[in-house]
């Protein structure tokens, strides 16, 4: 068997899979179909079974993450996300990098890392991911508020976690500590990098988003949209990350949020572009597909009970983490804001942060060489099961608890 057929009878596979989970979950409200698949995966991995398939940091970051941000992006209403910008901002400015230095000093204590250790892994683990937790918003129809906030945040968030934890490497790699990030200096310089790779790849991908809105509203074979949309999506992410040194996911955000955003967002999209955009719902589907099965079929069983202990932990200081965040920003943003949040909506945005793809990229990219590595990728990868498994599974029913399912969400 050539590699070639090989590979398309592994994919066959996992599709058959996916579609006997999709049968069995499509009318249960309370069965997350994401979740479901990384619980596949893992019962795979346990019972010593492989897809055939393997996952790799720039597989994740060149092939399936440009697809699944550039759709998401293209289906947000940028009049609504507009209107919650703010909020966004302070989560992704002020919250993440936050998050990153409270995990980070607690990790020293609760793992015994050194310092710059603990602080990679938290930049690695804490981004969310948007994918999963808007798949359960579709199924319960949440209100949309609530669903572009969720989403903005995890987009805007992914991007400048992979700066922060690209900085952080830099250290390591000069001086193999944090301690020059800690000077003034060193935070001047985090804070520099963010604005320019990360603000640079946004500003980047709005320049090409809207240049390619401009021309697709003259198009209307439907071939060529969808053409013009694939060299958009994936050749701002290869401008920025590889030829510029800017961020390739926020390039794609902004080229998605540009690209997308039409006099009346998706009101009056013409048959071309709808149908096109059919199509990269139904990519980022498969693509989704893949890869929460291809994340719990990597999981390795003997190493996750060898550090269960670890894995427990970071799995409750991240939501801690996520958790004395949250609340207090979105708490002062809505003294300042006409429409605040409320606090319902805050449990939500906790309980939601679902850590799996950006992470699990991030942790397979770490080299051979770095310190503690077999611990932080298993420790990374049993926080993005127990995240989508048992947040996933349960947030049904929070949801429901809180009375936000079935749009009730305000």
């Amino acid at each position: 068997m050539t590699d070639l057929t090989a590979l398309l009878t592994s994919l066959l596979g996992v599709f058959a899979l996916a579609l006997v989970v999709r049968l069995l979950v499509r009318n249960r409200d309370r069965l997350a179909f994401a979740s479901v698949l990384v619980a596949i995966g893992v019962a795979v991995s346990a019972l010593g079974l492989s897809f055939g398939l393997g996952l790799t940091t720039d597989l994740i970051l060149l092939v399936f993450l440009p697809t699944i941000i550039f759709h998401g992006t293209t289906t947000l209403d940028v009049r609504r996300l507009w209107r919650n910008v703010g909020l966004i901002a302070v989560l992704t400015g002020i919250g993440l990098p936050l998050s990153v230095v409270l995990l980070g000093v607690v990790g020293t204590v609760a793992f015994d890392f050194p310092l710059i250790v603990a602080l990679v892994f938290a930049a690695i683990v804490l981004p969310t991911d948007p994918a999963a937790v808007l798949s359960i918003f579709e199924e319960l129809d949440v209100a949309e508020r609530l669903a572009i906030t969720i989403e903005g945040e995890s987009l805007m968030t992914d991007g400048v976690a992979v700066v922060i934890f690209s900085t952080l490497m830099a250290a390591y790699e000069s001086s193999g500590s944090a301690a020059s990030l800690g000077t003034p200096d060193g935070l001047l310089a985090i804070a520099g990098d963010i604005a320019l790779v990360g603000g640079g790849g946004l500003a980047l991908g709005g320049v090409v988003g809207y240049l390619a809105h401009v021309v697709m509203r003259r198009l209307e074979d439907e071939m060529s949209v969808l053409l013009l949309t694939v060299i958009v999506a994936y050749g701002s992410f290869l401008l920025a990350e590889h030829t510029l040194d800017l961020s390739g996911i926020l390039a794609v955000v902004g080229a998605g949020l540009l690209m997308g955003a039409h006099e009346e967002t998706h009101h009056k999209m013409s048959t071309s572009e709808y149908h096109v955009q059919e199509l990269w719902t139904m990519a980022a589907f498969l693509v989704s597909t893949i890869l929460y099965l291809l994340i719990g079929a990597e999981v390795r069983i003997g190493a996750f009970f060898e550090y269960a202990d670890l894995v427990i932990g970071a799995a409750v200081l991240v939501l801690v983490a996520r958790t004395v965040t949250i609340y207090p920003l979105v708490s002062g943003t809505n003294l300042a804001s006409g429409r605040p949040v409320p606090v319902r909506c805050q449990h939500v945005m906790v309980w939601g942060g679902l850590h799996t793809v950006v992470p699990v990229a991030l942790a397979l990219s770490l080299p051979a060489q770095f310190p503690f590595r077999e611990k932080l990728q298993v420790m990374v990868f049993g926080v993005a099961i127990i995240s989508i498994v048992v947040q996933g599974l349960l947030l049904p029913g929070v949801l429901t608890r809180l009375g936000i399912g079935d749009a009730n969400g305000g």
